[in-house]
């Protein structure tokens, strides 16, 4: 008779070991792509901190070439005030004498003579002032209006004198006169206007690194009329509007300027501002050369890191422009006729 064993005492079955799952391969080629968008990165926050040094240097030396500008401005209207004074003091020095010649021409007395004398020095020493004055409006301001109304009180100073030997003096200063209305001039008032403006409205532009700005959208694409409705169609047309509406591609000439970070936006606006305030100077200073500089480098700053689709950029753009076309250092008439017949007029004063 055969026993059968109980249940408990067979021997345990061993199960073989289930194999390891084996895991996921990554592709080398994503790796590579990582790394290479890593290094890319990487250049291009070097270039750009290298950039940013160097327009700190450039800001820090355009700011230290406006203070002298300052100082040379400030200069100038001090040495203009100086001259204002003085031309003050010769004409209350002549009204103090033409009251005490009014007072002496009622008295019979041989300095008849020697009083009309003095008052005919007199004169032409106003008149030397005056044409002191009408010269530094040329040379330094560059102002033929201000010249003219100097030239214009002297004619008048002399018709109070009608001696001979002053005749050809009135007639260079008539020369001279109509010589500066026909000068051509340069509207320095609107173009520091135009220049004050565009300064107020830099950080209302719009940068190319600005993620806020949204592009145009594309026209529409011409629909043919004899075209047969297709539900499919419109389905397709309205699922392509939605991708470009999701997705624009733009081209750009400085592709780091889409990386800009904010601070360096602020400091790159700031940076434009002073351009066009040292041309704005520069214009005052009747420089040609650093007017149009100045003007050149906001140009290359604009087109490098604004949107040229904004309104107000491309406005600014063609007032920059404008401006750089313009001519501020426009040579100006000398009064050498009539500084030449002052000295005649003075020898043949009795």
């Amino acid at each position: 008779m055969n026993e059968t064993l109980p249940d408990s005492a067979a021997p345990p079955i061993e199960e073989p070991p289930a194999a390891a799952a084996p895991a996921p391969a990554r592709p080398a080629s994503t790796l590579w792509i990582w790394l290479l968008s890593i290094a890319a990165l990487a250049a291009a926050g070097a270039l750009i901190s290298l950039r940013l040094a160097a327009l700190q240097r450039d800001l820090h030396n355009v700011q230290l070439r406006n203070e002298q500008l300052s100082a040379l401005h400030v200069n100038d209207r001090a040495e203009r005030q100086a001259q204002i004074d003085r031309i003050e003091a010769a004409a209350q020095r002549t009204e103090q004498l033409e009251q005490q010649l009014t007072v002496l021409a009622g008295r019979d007395t041989t300095a008849d003579a020697e009083l009309k004398r003095l008052r005919e020095e007199h004169v032409l020493a106003e008149v030397d002032e005056l044409l002191t004055l009408a010269g530094s409006q040329l040379q330094v301001l560059h102002d033929p209006g201000a010249a003219i109304s100097a030239l214009t009180s002297a004619d008048a100073r002399l018709a109070r004198v009608p001696r001979p030997q002053f005749f050809p003096l009135r007639e260079a200063l008539a020369r001279d006169i109509e010589r500066l209305r026909k000068a051509p001039t340069t509207d320095v008032a609107g173009a520091a206007i135009r220049l004050d403006r565009l300064v107020q409205g830099v950080d209302s532009w719009h940068m190319l690194a600005d993620a806020s700005r949204r592009l145009e959208l594309p026209p529409p694409r011409p629909r043919a009329d004899n075209a047969t409705p297709n539900r499919l169609g419109w389905i397709g047309r309205e699922l392509g509007d939605t991708l470009r509406d999701l997705v624009r591609i733009r081209t750009v000439d400085a592709p780091d300027a889409l990386l800009l970070p904010p601070d360096q936006q602020a400091l790159v606006r700031e940076h434009l501002r002073v351009r066009l305030l040292m041309a704005r100077q520069a214009m005052m200073m009747r420089s040609q050369v650093l007017f149009r500089s100045d003007l050149t480098d906001a140009l290359v700053l604009i087109n490098r890191y604004f949107d040229p689709t904004d309104p107000l950029v491309s406005a600014a753009l063609a007032q920059i422009k404008a401006l750089e076309a313009a001519a501020v250092d426009v040579a100006m008439p000398t009064l050498d006729d009539s500084l030449g017949a002052l000295r005649a007029a003075r020898p043949m004063t009795p």
